[in-house]
């Protein structure tokens, strides 16, 4: 632990937003709901709120993603089953393996996210309907329109 907390605190670290260029929304962490659902990643917003700002920590393999509302890391749900593996939610309060991103250019100031923990892209949602539209998860194996970040 001692050493995965020197690489978090080596890092360069930046307040950033983070859109999703397939549906040009924002990414938000839904804070306003409950149980397991709660600090889900969804790309959501048109508007910048709170939910909306993430502390990045760019460290090779070990960069961290850290939302800025509720100060929690943000983890790959590798845990979860079905359409639930891999999803990203701010609930973490230390770094561990589902804690743990790398981030790759796809050109033009786009970017790729990828979970260390499962080395899957993550994808924003877009064919979900309702609440669960724009869900962010770690679970693709090529780049396609939903992995493209800015």
């Amino acid at each position: 632990m001692a050493q995965q907390n020197r690489n978090v605190s080596a890092a360069a670290c930046y307040n950033v937003t983070i859109r999703s260029l397939a549906n040009g929304r924002l990414v938000s962490a839904e804070l306003g709901w409950g149980g397991n659902d709660y600090g889900l990643l969804r790309a959501r917003a048109t508007a910048l709120g709170a939910w909306e700002w993430f502390r990045v920590c760019f460290n090779g393999s070990n960069s961290t993603i850290r939302s800025l509302a509720n100060n929690r890391y943000v983890s790959a749900e590798i845990g979860w089953g079905g359409n639930d593996y891999g999803l990203l939610r701010a609930r973490a309060t230390a770094v561990g393996a589902w804690e743990r991103f790398s981030f790759a250019s796809c050109g033009s100031g786009c970017v790729t996210i990828r979970s260390t923990a499962n080395n899957r892209l993550v994808s924003a949602e877009l064919g979900w309907g309702g609440n669960d539209y724009g869900l962010l998860r770690a679970r693709a194996t090529a780049v396609g329109a939903w992995e493209r970040f800015q």
